[in-house]
């Protein structure tokens, strides 16, 4: 088993179909395959062996899925960077996977550079759109003259395919290992889940380097031998307008997409067209239930939520794409997925309580067995163990189970607000908030306080032209809301911190209130 069989089979049954739209570029699977091949066959020269480790520092373009699939080729394991990492961060994945080779962008090869004595394992680094000079090779000059012919070694179910990063939000970066198994099955279930067809489109407007959205765009488009529109980067307007252009029938994009598109003004949103798209998912974080009310009135347009991540691998749970949906659910399992919800001393609570998420697979039925959940944590053996503790995956976020089969995501465990002896749920105030218009984004953080221990502070964003004030969105939260959950403090802000999928690094904001108080005191 090799998931690159999949683009092979591609180019054989289809080769004249258009596979990816980039720009102005324009891709056959025969071309796909030909260049994969090339890379593959170039990275092979260099020495890259099975189970080598090559790490990918490519913004949005066709060179990263080609450099993707020629890894997985020879059977080496794909390591994808974050482009916004800095030189610190950079290195320690570099260090910590042990990478033999990386490909890297041309404005990035500095913080590659920088860190390279300090990485023994690192031979080879091939640039970008880059010049060949001492120590660096030209991804051009190694393509062109490399072959357009190569078979993918067979590989073992249970042999590792990928190690994704996780994005480090509480402490340095984790190495979720999967599988060529593992991807497979959650592929086909997805695939099955969203009833993708031979003829749809399929869009990517985030980040590929990001391991949820990798599997949900360019590795389903393979899968299934999609067309794939592939955006350089996210921006509101050239969404909604390839949307139109290219008859786009599937995408996905995180909440800041949608609520961006809910908001835009009313002379461009009359001309938004979305009556192509069969499924357009959102996923990150879930989307409040008022404004997919207003998405989906606005729009004529009904989007799934999901809930998953990089361990899942990918999707977990969708809202059904025919039937019931509950809006302030995150929807129904995948059928090879089992969730269990937890409390603190890892025994399972019944429907309706509030505990940790867990995810194994199914043990009767006919997907028993079939999920194939998080490998490990790269070298990180411990972490792993209490990852995985009684073989269900700990998501670390808080969430319960209903009667009816649907999941509901109450919040992070490590966001959760603790105000005099009473849980808070940041999300549950956020709701609130996007129930004003006025408000484009907002996000809600616990601060320090002397006598209850944290209250809850709103970081808000206003839409182009509003006006408000502080009070009015704290009583706003009191009129509607248990007064252990009022909101104490409101900060107006021009925007957020955010990671490369453009979701709000609450962290960076906890940490900023906090040092803000803590100045105050000492003063």
């Amino acid at each position: 088993m090799n998931l690159a069989d999949s683009l092979e089979r591609d180019a054989q049954q289809f080769p004249d179909k258009l596979a990816v739209i980039f720009k102005d570029q324009r891709c056959t699977y025969r071309d796909y395959d030909e260049q994969v091949n090339r890379i593959g066959n170039a990275l092979r020269s260099l020495g890259v062996e099975r189970g080598d480790r090559v790490a990918i520092m490519l913004g949005n373009r066709p060179e990263w899925l080609f450099s993707f699939y020629g890894i997985m080729k020879l059977g080496a394991i794909a390591v994808p960077i974050n482009v916004m990492l800095k030189g610190e961060e950079v290195r320690y994945i570099l260090g910590n996977s042990q990478a033999k080779a990386v490909v890297v962008g041309a404005s990035l090869l500095p913080v590659v550079e920088a860190s390279r004595g300090e990485l023994p394992d690192l031979r080879h680094v091939v640039v970008v759109d880059g010049e060949q000079a001492d120590g660096i090779l030209s991804y051009e000059t190694l393509t062109r003259e490399s072959s357009p012919a190569l078979k993918a070694v067979e590989t073992t179910p249970d042999e590792r395919m990928v190690i994704a990063y996780t994005s480090g939000t509480t402490g340095m970066p984790k190495g979720a290992v999967h599988t060529h198994e593992a991807i497979d099955v959650q592929i086909r279930m997805s695939s099955e889940r969203l009833c993708v067809l031979e003829q749809d489109v399929q869009m990517t407007v985030m980040p590929v380097f990001s391991f949820s959205i990798l599997i949900s765009g360019p590795m389903l488009a393979v899968h299934n031998g999609l067309t794939l529109y592939l955006m350089e980067r996210y921006n509101v307007l050239d969404f909604v307008q390839q949307i139109k252009e290219w008859r786009v029938s599937l995408t996905f994009g995180v909440p800041t997409v949608w609520i961006e598109t809910t908001r835009l003004p009313e002379e461009i949103a009359r001309e938004v067209d979305f009556s192509s798209v069969r499924v357009g998912m959102i996923g990150s974080a879930p989307m409040p239930p008022g404004l997919r009310d207003e998405f989906e009135a606005k729009y004529n347009f009904r989007f799934l939520q999901a809930y998953g991540g990089t361990e899942a691998p990918s999707i977990v749970s969708t809202d059904p794409l025919h039937g019931e949906r509950k809006f302030d659910s995150v929807g129904t399992i995948l059928p090879h997925i089992h969730v269990k919800i937890v409390d603190d001393d890892d025994n399972e609570v019944p429907l309706g309580t509030v505990g940790e998420i867990c995810t194994g697979p199914q043990t009767t039925g006919p997907y028993a067995g079939v999920f194939k959940t998080l490998k490990e944590y790269w070298r990180m053996p411990e972490a792993t163990a209490e990852a995985m503790k009684g073989g269900y995956f700990h998501w670390g976020d808080l969430g319960y189970l209903d009667e009816d089969g649907f999941l509901y995501l109450v919040d992070r465990k490590k966001d959760m607000i603790i105000r005099g002896g009473h849980n808070v749920y940041p999300k549950e105030l956020e709701n609130v908030l996007y129930d004003d218009p006025r408000i484009q984004e907002c996000t809600v953080v616990g601060v320090p306080h002397q006598r209850l221990g944290e209250v809850p502070k709103a970081f808000i964003r206003l839409r182009s032209g509003a006006t408000a004030t502080e009070q009015e969105f704290i009583d706003l939260v009191r009129d509607r809301l248990a007064k252990f959950k009022a909101l104490e403090y409101v900060e107006f802000v021009e925007d957020f911190p955010r990671n490369a999928m453009g979701k709000i690094l609450k962290r960076e904001l906890r940490d900023q209130a906090r040092a803000t108080a803590a100045g105050k005191d000492q003063g």
